[in-house]
C-alpha cells in the first residue's frame, strides 16, 4: 500500500503486524470483528448507498454551497426540523409543530406556497420523490429512515429534474448493510408518541441485503385543532456483485393532520393555543396516502459508469381548508439515465430523463352547517410531462483548479382542463439552463468556489388551479439568474467553517395572495423583477476538555429578499426572516452528552409586502433548549430534549399578504415549553469502531493480498472522524494514549491512507501546520506494542 502523503510503500507485513497488535483494547468493551475489503475510488464514489465520506467527496466536486447531514440519532426525529437543525442556508419554519407540512426555505424557494409544495426537488436515494409538476408532500418523508441528508443548495443541484431556485434535498436510506435491527420509542409533551421497528440483513456470499421498517407517530397537538398522525412502511432490497449494483425501494405513507390556521397578534399574546372560530366550525384537515416504488442500477467500467433509475408515485390527497374541499388523485412515473466518462483531466457527464403526471381534482365549497356545503366549484384533469437532457464536463485545469461546465435543456408541458365547463389551459415551454463553476483548492483543508447559473421553474397544478374561484390561472415560469461565491475548510484543528454569498435576480416570481383569515386564494406573477441575496455561514468544532470534548455547531442565515420595481419597489418580500441564528454546544464524555441550544431570530419580519410593521409584524424572538443523551457501546441509547425553556410566546412564521390590518390572522404560534424522551436499541450489520472498543479481529480481504479499508467499515460518522483526526494530529507519543485511543488513531491513519488525494499532499497536519508522517506513527505503534 502506498502512502499518498510521502510516496512510501507500507509493507504488507508491517501493516498486518500493526493491525494485529492494535487489538489489545480495554477488557470491559465488547469484542468486534471488522472486515477490511478492497475497493477502488470509483466504486466508493458511485455506490447507490454512499457513506458519509463518499457523499462528502461528491459534494466537494460541486462549485457551490451544500450541506451533508449525518442524522443525529440522539435526537427527536419526528419532523424535518429535527433532522436538519443548525444547517446554514436551510430554514425550516413549523406551522403547528407536529406532522403537518413545514415551510422549507432554501434561498427563498417556494416560500410563497401555503402549505409548502414546491421550490425544491425532493429526492430519495437519488431518484425523485416529487411529482412531475414540481409539487410534493414534504411530511411524507420519514427522517428516521434517512441515514444521510444531502442538500445541494440553489443551482448546485446535480439531478436532471432540478430546475428550481432552491436546489435539491436527497435522503439516503438505511440498508441491510447498515444494521440488522432497531427498536425506537419516543414520548413527549402534548401527546407526542413515536415508534420505529426495523429489521435488516446481509448475505455476503450472494451480495444481497434487505431492510424493512415500520414507523408510527401521533401528536395530540400544542394548539387546539392541531392533532396529527403518520404511519409509514419502508423497505429496500439490494444486490451487489463486482462492478454492478441494483437496489429497489418501496415506501407507503398514511399522513393525517388537522389545520389550526394562523392567528392575529392579539390572540398570539393572549392564548397562542387558540384558533380562529371558523376552524372549529369547518374542521380544516388533510389526509394524504402515498405509495412510491423505485429501482436503480449502476454499472462501472475502468473509466466510465452508467446509472439507470425508474420510479412511480401514487398519491391520494384530501385537503379541507376553511374555504373549500380539495380532493385529488395523482400518479407520476419517470425514468432517468446518466453516463460519465473519465478521459484524462476531463470527466464528461451526460444524462436524460422523462417524467409524467396525471391529476384528477375536485373542488367543493366548505360551508359546513349550511345548504351550500360541498357545492361544486369545479372538476379538473391535469397532465404534466417533462423531458430533460444534460451535458457537462469537469476539467481539472491544474493540481488545485477544477472547472465545471453544464448545459441542460428541458421541454415542459402543463395541461389542465375544467371538465364541467370545458375550459382548458395548455402550456408548453422549451428552455436552456446553463451553469459554470470554478473550484480552487487553496490548501489541503481549504476549498473556495464561485459559480453562475440559471433556473427556470414552471408552475405546479396547485398554482394553476386557483383554490378560491377555481379559475385556471395563466402563469409564466419563474426565471432566475444566480451568482455565488464561497468556501469551506478548517480554520485550525478542531474547527471547520463554511461561508456562501449569493445573489439571484428573478423575473415573474410567484406571489401568493391570502384572505384576512389566512386562507390562500390565488397566485400571480409579480410584474417587475425581485432580488434574493443572502449569506449562509456555519461553524462546527470539537475542543478537548478534561475527560471529554466540547462539540459545537453554529449557523447564521441572512436573507435580503426585495422587490426591485413595480408596486412594492425596494420593499422586503414578506414572510421571510432576515436573520436566523441557530447553535448548540454539547459536552461529550464516554457515551454521555449534555448541553444547551438556541434558536434566535434577531430582527422583526414583515407579514405584508407593503412592509407596514407599524400595523402588524412577526416579532423577533430567542428560544432556549437543553438536550442530554447517552449511548451505550452495545447499541442502547436514550435522550432527553427540552424546548422553549422560558415558555416564550412567539410566532415561528407567517403568511405573506399584499396588505394587512391589525386584526388579520397572519401568525403561526411556536410551541411553548415542551420535552421529549426516547429509548432506542440498534444492532449493526457492520460494527463501526468506537472509542475504547476491543477489536477482536481485523481481516484483510483483497484479490492482490493487499489490505485496503472500506470506508463503510471504518470511521465514516463525522463525530468519530473528528475525534480520530484530533488523535492523529496529537503531538503526544503513542505510548501516552489509552489502548482505545490507539485503536481509533490507528484506524484513522489507515483510513486517511485510502483517501483519494493528489500525490505529494500531506493528508493531515498538526495544529502548528506541520504535516503528519503517518508511516512513522504506524511504526511507533507497532514497535511499542511488540
Amino acid at each position: 500500500m502506498e502512502n499518498y502523503a510521502t510516496g512510501q510503500v507500507l509493507p504488507y507485513r508491517l501493516l498486518c503486524l500493526t493491525l494485529c497488535l492494535a487489538c489489545g483494547g480495554e477488557a470491559r468493551a465488547a469484542e468486534e470483528t471488522i472486515v477490511v475489503r478492497a475497493e477502488d475510488g470509483r466504486e466508493k464514489f458511485r455506490r447507490l448507498a454512499p457513506d458519509y465520506s463518499q457523499e462528502k467527496r461528491k459534494l466537494e466536486r460541486i462549485a457551490g454551497g451544500s450541506n451533508l447531514v449525518a442524522i443525529d440519532e440522539e435526537n427527536r426525529l419526528a419532523t424535518l426540523q429535527d433532522a436538519l437543525d443548525y444547517q446554514p442556508g436551510v430554514l425550516i419554519q413549523n406551522f403547528f409543530g407536529g406532522l403537518d407540512q413545514p415551510r422549507l426555505n432554501i434561498r427563498g424557494s417556494g416560500v410563497q406556497s401555503a402549505p409548502l409544495s414546491n421550490g425544491v426537488l425532493l429526492l430519495q436515494d437519488g431518484l425523485p420523490a416529487t411529482d412531475a409538476d414540481g409539487s410534493f408532500h414534504i411530511s411524507t418523508l420519514d427522517m428516521r429512515e434517512a441515514r444521510l441528508v444531502s442538500v445541494r443548495r440553489g443551482a448546485n443541484s446535480i439531478n436532471p429534474q432540478s430546475n428550481s431556485l432552491g436546489g435539491e434535498l436527497d435522503l439516503i436510506s438505511y440498508t441491510g448493510r447498515d444494521e440488522t435491527g432497531r427498536v425506537r420509542y419516543e414520548y413527549g409533551s402534548f401527546g407526542r408518541e413515536g415508534f420505529q421497528g426495523a429489521l435488516g440483513g446481509l448475505n455476503e456470499q450472494y451480495g444481497v441485503d434487505g431492510r424493512l421498517a415500520v414507523t408510527m407517530d401521533r401528536f395530540a397537538g400544542y394548539r387546539n385543532h392541531s392533532a396529527s398522525q403518520r404511519k409509514t412502511v419502508r423497505s429496500n432490497l439490494g444486490y451487489r456483485v463486482d462492478n454492478f449494483e441494483n437496489r429497489t425501494w418501496f415506501g407507503w405513507t398514511d399522513l393525517r393532520f388537522d389545520v389550526a390556521g394562523p392567528v392575529s397578534p392579539a390572540v398570539l399574546k393572549k392564548d397562542p393555543k387558540d384558533v380562529y372560530p371558523m376552524v372549529n366550525l369547518r374542521d380544516p384537515h388533510r389526509n394524504v396516502q402515498q405509495a412510491r416504488v423505485a429501482n436503480r442500477s449502476s454499472w462501472q467500467g475502468d473509466n466510465q459508469w452508467l446509472d439507470i433509475g425508474l420510479w412511480y408515485i401514487k398519491t391520494h390527497d384530501n385537503f379541507v381548508t376553511p374555504a373549500n374541499y380539495r380532493l385529488s388523485n395523482s400518479n407520476s412515473e419517470g425514468v432517468q439515465i446518466s453516463y460519465a466518462l473519465e478521459t484524462g483531466p476531463v470527466t464528461w457527464q451526460a444524462s436524460t430523463s422523462w417524467d409524467h403526471m396525471n391529476l384528477d381534482r375536485t373542488l367543493l365549497q366548505n360551508r359546513r352547517g349550511t345548504a351550500a356545503d360541498k357545492k361544486s366549484i369545479g372538476n379538473y384533469k391535469g397532465r404534466a410531462e417533462n423531458v430533460y437532457g444534460t451535458l457537462g464536463a469537469g476539467w481539472k485545469m491544474s493540481h488545485r483548479l477544477l472547472l465545471n461546465l453544464d448545459l441542460k435543456g428541458t421541454h415542459a408541458r402543463r395541461d389542465v382542463t375544467a371538465k364541467k365547463t370545458g375550459d382548458s389551459r395548455d402550456q408548453a415551454w422549451t428552455f436552456w439552463t446553463p451553469k459554470a463553476g470554478l473550484i480552487w483548492q487553496a490548501a489541503d483543508n481549504q476549498r473556495l468556489f464561485a459559480n453562475v447559473s440559471s433556473s427556470y421553474e414552471p408552475a405546479t397544478f396547485n398554482q394553476i388551479i386557483s383554490p378560491g374561484k377555481g379559475e385556471l390561472v395563466p402563469l409564466a415560469p419563474q426565471r432566475g439568474l444566480t451568482w455565488e461565491i464561497g468556501g469551506e475548510g478548517q480554520l485550525f484543528t478542531g474547527m471547520n467553517w463554511q461561508l456562501t454569498l449569493y445573489r439571484s435576480m428573478i423575473k415573474d416570481e410567484y406571489i401568493t395572495t391570502y384572505d384576512p383569515q389566512g386562507n390562500a386564494v390565488g397566485v400571480f406573477n409579480y410584474a417587475a423583477k425581485t432580488r434574493h441575496q443572502g449569506l449562509e455561514a456555519g461553524l462546527t468544532g470539537l475542543v478537548p476538555a478534561g475527560p471529554g470534548d466540547i462539540e459545537y455547531r453554529l449557523s447564521w442565515t441572512w436573507s435580503d429578499f426585495r422587490f426591485m420595481g413595480g408596486e412594492y419597489n425596494r420593499k422586503y418580500i414578506a414572510g421571510i426572516p432576515r436573520n436566523m441564528v441557530a447553535g448548540e454546544v454539547l459536552y461529550k464524555w464516554g457515551g454521555w452528552s449534555l448541553g444547551p441550544n438556541l434558536h434566535w431570530s434577531p430582527t422583526d419580519a414583515a407579514v405584508d409586502h407593503g412592509n407596514h410593521l407599524n400595523i402588524q409584524r412577526r416579532e423577533r424572538y430567542a428560544v432556549l433548549g437543553l438536550k442530554a443523551s447517552y449511548k451505550d457501546s452495545r447499541g442502547w441509547s436514550t435522550y432527553l430534549a427540552l424546548d422553549n425553556l422560558t415558555n416564550k410566546r412567539y410566532a415561528t412564521t407567517s403568511v405573506a399578504n399584499r396588505s394587512v390590518s391589525k386584526n388579520d390572522s397572519t401568525l403561526f404560534p411556536g410551541m411553548g415549553f415542551s420535552g421529549a424522551i426516547r429509548p432506542c436499541f440498534k444492532k449493526y450489520s457492520k460494527h463501526p469502531p468506537r472509542r475504547g472498543a476491543n477489536i477482536k479481529q481485523i481481516i484483510p480481504v483483497s484479490d492482490d493480498n493487499e489490505p485496503r479499508l472500506d470506508l463503510n467499515d471504518a470511521l465514516a460518522p463525522p463525530a468519530r472522524e473528528k475525534a480520530a483526526q484530533r488523535l492523529v494530529a496529537d503531538p503526544k507519543p503513542c505510548r501516552q494514549l489509552s489502548p482505545g485511543q490507539r485503536q481509533v488513531k490507528l484506524l484513522a491513519i489507515l483510513l486517511a491512507l485510502e483517501f483519494d488525494k493528489p500525490r505529494g499532499q500531506p493528508l493531515l497536519r498538526r495544529a502548528g501546520g506541520q504535516p503528519v508522517n503517518m508511516i512513522d506513527i504506524l511504526v511507533e505503534l507497532a514497535a511499542e506494542m511488540d
